[in-house]
């Protein structure tokens, strides 16, 4: 687990050892223990997926690409707590 900035300044947490095949485990057992809602459709694209989920004004994109693995940001400021709160999660869970 690696938390940084991106160039937009969001806060990013990402799991390198995390792979594609479990993006839709992970991401079913984050939005149903965090209550979050979509924000968003999913995306998918040749080397990446990812959606955006919302829990009140709080919005946060589960995301997963070749070069990070599975990618938590937190799409606004107020979001950052959260972030960290389901990296920790995926981190106990289903992180090596």
């Amino acid at each position: 687990m690696q938390e940084s900035r991106d160039a937009s300044r969001r806060l990013i947490i990402d799991f390198y050892d995390i792979d594609s095949l479990r993006y839709p485990a992970i991401t079913k057992s984050v939005v149903r223990l965090f209550q979050l809602e979509p924000a968003g459709e999913l995306t998918i694209g040749l080397d990446e997926m990812f959606q955006d989920y919302q829990c009140e004004r709080q919005i946060v994109g589960l995301e997963w690409d070749p070069w990070s693995g599975y990618i938590v940001v937190a799409k606004t400021e107020s979001a950052e707590d959260l972030v960290r709160e389901i990296g920790a999660f995926i981190q106990s869970r289903f992180s090596r």
